[in-house]
């Protein structure tokens, strides 16, 4: 569950300037070779790790994040080999959301992505919001969904809602105070989490009856 929602909710957004009249970041990149690393007190940068090859000159990649109409400006620079390049589908983060039960499904990360083929490349969980948002948030999040299995090892689906500060199941960025489990599909999933409403319930979870579909 924590995986899940720090993809969406553990990340801060970068902010235009207030009033800025079009509101659009150009992201650059770019990788420098050979840079010289300042030396503390006249010691050596080095690392006693075998095969690390870490010394006074290294390589730096440096992401430029302008903003022309509001002119904000970000640098962010480090260690070339702490730059990876991964997809969408691998970080869950980027994709499309699903619709389903009436709601908006926001997919996490597979749990086994690159592993094999299939169900693998599947994500493990949806944030679930009300209506299509630009951004998730804690403030329009409503549940949550998890794959799970059945006793035979088939995919059976956990569902939480009505996030409260007080809930009784996860922990992190969201608690909830309602939860299901053992239903048959994401959908079905979702249809449970719409008829939670706005209500925080009273904490207790709720079993599935098996008639979902």
């Amino acid at each position: 569950m924590t995986q899940l929602l720090n993809t969406y909710l553990a990340w801060e957004e970068l902010a235009h300037a207030p009033q800025c009249a079009d509101p659009r970041w150009v992201v650059d990149i770019r990788t420098e070779h050979s840079v010289y690393r300042s030396i503390t007190h006249g010691t050596p940068h080095t690392c006693p790790t075998p095969g690390c090859d870490h010394a006074d000159r290294h390589d730096v990649t440096s992401v430029r994040i302008i903003c022309s109409s509001c002119g904000r400006a970000r640098i962010i620079s480090g260690d070339a080999d702490a730059v990876r390049t991964t997809s969408t589908k691998a970080l869950g983060y980027g994709q499309p959301p699903r619709k389903a039960g009436g709601l908006w499904l926001y997919p996490g990360a597979p749990l086994l992505f690159g592993w094999g083929h299939g169900e693998d490349e599947e994500p493990e969980g949806y944030l679930v919001t009300r209506t299509r948002v630009d951004r998730v948030t804690t403030d329009n999040v409503i549940g949550a969904i998890f794959k799970d299995r059945g006793p035979r090892r088939g995919v059976k689906w956990v569902a939480v809602a009505a996030p409260a500060p007080d809930g009784e199941y996860g922990y992190g960025l969201v608690r909830w105070s309602r939860k299901a489990e053992g239903l048959r599909s994401f959908t079905a999933a979702a249809k449970w989490i719409s008829a939670q409403g706005k209500d925080t319930g009273n904490g207790e979870s709720t079993p599935a009856t098996g008639t979902e579909r």
